[in-house]
């Protein structure tokens, strides 16, 4: 009885997320999910926010593959910056987890030498509220920091006690939004985005909905879209154009 409901649980999380969990590590944890009384949500209810924090992984860190934030600064900015556009340039991360990968563009935006005429919006989405929490809160163990230049460090974050709480940004609108990213009514509430960042997401999913993912991405992006090493690269060169960079991981819309 207990390993039918951990398999029904673990195809339940699959139809509503999308994340296949096929590994034994994957069923321990739903094991003791249940053992210490957690709850199977009826058909008409929701996951709960505990059983989702539950299956997320969420390691991240300032400045992580940092090479793709220096084909943002080097090459995407500076294009948009040149296309007479009065539009916000807008940014999405997705996922964002704790919202280390969206300070890190807001912080290169703000250190960029040249003074970015448009406004700029960026934009974290991801499924754990418990991480959405987390971005809003802005306060990070010195290992999510530890890649940043120290004087970057100095100017925009405050210690408080053994942690850092990053200090308003101004001049950049940020917003994080706990959603589903195959969840259509978020799309509609998303928008168009001049840059997509989605690294290492794909690696949950199986390849329909990856494929759903990235036609879903492909019409709400009006420029580029940046994917982690592990992600599906075969599908994605069907739906964008690669682009050549010493990352290999950065398409732009057909």
């Amino acid at each position: 009885m207990r390993e039918e409901s951990i398999t029904n649980l673990l195809e339940r999380i699959q139809h509503e997320t999308g994340i296949v969990l096929s590994r034994v590590s994957d069923r321990d944890r739903i094991g003791r999910y249940l053992d210490r009384g957690g709850e199977i949500p009826s058909n008409s209810s929701p996951l709960s926010s505990e059983l989702i924090n539950l299956i997320t992984t969420n390691e991240t860190y300032f400045e992580r593959e940092s090479h793709h934030f220096d084909y943002l600064m080097g090459k995407i900015l500076p294009e948009l910056e040149n296309n007479s556009s009065s539009k916000p340039i807008r940014i999405l991360s997705a996922p964002c987890s704790s919202g280390e990968e969206v300070y890190t563009i807001a912080l290169r935006i703000l250190s960029y030498p040249l003074k970015c005429s448009r406004a700029i919006e960026i934009i974290g989405v991801d499924i754990s509220e418990e991480m959405i929490g987390k971005a809003k809160s802005g306060i990070y163990s010195p290992r999510s920091v530890h890649a940043l230049n120290p004087e970057i460090l100095e100017k925009y974050f405050t210690n408080e006690g053994e942690n850092y709480r990053i200090n308003p940004l101004n001049g950049i609108t940020i917003r994080f939004i706990c959603g589903n990213v195959f969840d259509p009514y978020l799309w509609g509430e998303l928008g168009e985005f001049d840059v997509i960042f989605s690294r290492n997401m794909m690696i949950y999913f199986d390849s329909i909905k990856n494929r759903s993912l990235l036609e879903r991405f492909r019409d709400h992006l009006k420029g580029y879209l940046i994917l982690g090493h592990a992600d599906e690269h075969m599908q994605a060169r069907e739906v964008f154009t690669p682009v050549r960079s010493e990352s290999g991981v950065i398409y732009c819309k057909n």
